[in-house]
């Protein structure tokens, strides 16, 4: 018994000297598997008309291959977040690693659309557990304060390499090595990220860990829910009174509703849905749904846009990405320093106007445009999105108990990806591809919504905050 008295002190202070010896392999493994993620996700952006013309992909098959990604996202984000919690943030990742791996081999030897397609909601969906619990590896290992916000600024900045990195080395790759190279190269980075579990934090055996139940219903309805609303925004562009698209969206509506049912009177709920009285983290959630809708789904589609509009190459298609993407990562890296200097809602509102701003510079575009053209807005746009990573990533960990870190995450993320879904079915249903000319002039619907929902959410934000407070609606969980 003397014993046990004295090894409990020892081994209590013996955790925080052992913490930052895992701390920045942890915090390296995690961002690295972010970018791949993000790299994942791009690769079809610049090299789309490529592989539609090799595998005689229709207008409704490129939206298809486009979307695909973010429907596994979408539906696997909430889940893995959950089930990370629940059974260990390390075995999630190492399972989202390999299936990722597995389904980025799979896509680069398919040969028709619909393949294709299935392929990338497969890799959606192992990038939807490495995304998720990256963000709660990192809080996990790191305590709140200083460490952690340059930790997920880090991560944020992750976002932005990822982006920067996929249209590029698919654009290069693929004149040299054909399309499939860059999907079997990043399947690979993909499963290297296996051999360095070691170097992650154990799986804690922390509230959500100990003797509750997995909600299997849940889980199910989670995946369905989201798939089916996605599905539907991605079939709109056939026209959104057709009735398969109804039905996809009304099934995917009444899911998500029985689900919330669901969970409110589990013993075991897999998301915690009282977190959505907490103000903060509603902000936080919307916050990252409008970056989705406005900026990552109109860059989405901007390769598409300069190589059919503006009669530019794969390479030239990916320079916005690059310009956006990289002016994201340097201010998502300086963003950190203003923690502590404007409230996380000031950043976030700052973030959503300058990327509205951005995006209302990028039309009209005239016949006789150039890529130049481009430049400034993407610009503009990118610096927003760096302080809006910069936030999101510590917001959304901020606002919920450490056990639900990855829960946090997973709820922000598929916020994003559905916003990015929203999107992507509302700019393919208004642009017009029928010939440059068409293409070019249709483009400034897209842009004017995308910039106005940005600004709109950006304004409300603090109106939004400043009622919160004088209100008193809750603010922690």
């Amino acid at each position: 018994m003397e014993v046990e008295k004295h090894a409990a002190p020892r081994a209590a202070a013996a955790a925080p000297r052992e913490r930052p010896r895992a701390e920045g392999p942890t915090v390296a493994l995690a961002c690295v598997a972010t970018v791949l993620a993000m790299v994942m996700f791009t690769l079809p952006m610049s090299t789309l008309v490529t592989l539609a013309n090799t595998m005689g992909a229709s207008v409704m098959g490129r939206t298809w291959m486009l979307s695909a990604a973010s429907i596994g996202l979408g539906a696997g984000l909430l889940v893995g977040g959950a089930l990370a919690d629940r059974l260990g943030r390390r075995t999630v990742f190492v399972i989202g690693a390999a299936v990722q791996a597995l389904f980025l081999f799979a896509g680069a030897g398919v040969p028709s659309p619909t393949l294709f397609t299935i392929a990338r909601i497969g890799q959606g969906l192992g990038a939807a557990a490495l995304v998720a619990t990256s963000l709660g590896l990192i809080a996990q290992v790191t305590s709140p304060g200083h460490r952690r916000t340059r930790a997920t600024g880090l991560w944020g900045a992750s976002l932005g390499v990822g982006i920067l990195i996929g249209p590029l080395l698919a654009a290069l790759l693929e004149p040299a090595a054909g399309w499939r190279s860059p999907y079997l190269l990043v399947g690979l980075l993909s499963a290297g990220l296996i051999a360095f579990f070691r170097a992650l934090p154990a799986n804690p055996a922390g509230p959500a860990a100990a003797g509750g139940r997995i909600d299997y219903v849940g889980a199910a309805a989670l995946i369905a829910g989201p798939s089916a609303v996605l599905a539907g925004l991605v079939l709109g562009r056939t026209g959104w009174l057709q009735p398969t698209v109804l039905a996809f969206l009304a099934a995917g509506v009444l899911i998500v509703a029985a689900f919330v049912f669901h969970e409110r009177r589990t013993e075991f709920p897999l998301v915690n849905i009282r977190l959505f009285t907490n103000w903060q983290f509603v902000t936080v959630t919307v916050a990252a749904f409008t970056a989705g809708f406005g900026v990552i789904s109109l860059t989405s589609y901007t390769p598409t846009l300069v190589e059919q509009g503006l009669h530019g190459s794969s390479l030239a298609g990916s320079v916005p990405l690059v310009i956006w993407s990289g002016l994201s990562v340097l201010v998502s890296l300086v963003a950190r320093h203003l923690r502590g200097r404007v409230t996380p809602e000031t950043q976030l509102a700052a973030g959503l106007i300058i990327i509205g701003a951005g995006l209302a510079t990028l039309a009209p575009l005239h016949d006789h445009a150039t890529l130049l053209r481009l430049a400034p807005g993407f610009a503009i746009a990118g610096i927003g999105t760096g302080l809006l990573n910069a936030s999101l990533g510590a917001q959304a960990v901020a606002t919920v108990p450490a056990h639900h870190a990855s829960m946090g995450s997973g709820v922000n993320n598929t916020a994003r990806y559905l916003g990015s879904g929203l999107g992507v079915a509302v700019v393919t249903s208004t642009v017009d591809p029928s010939s440059p000319q068409a293409l070019l002039h249709s483009w400034a619907t897209p842009v004017t919504i995308c910039a106005a929902i940005s600004l709109v959410v950006g304004i409300a934000i603090p109106i939004y905050a400043r009622v919160s407070r004088r209100t008193g609606t809750r603010s922690a969980t």
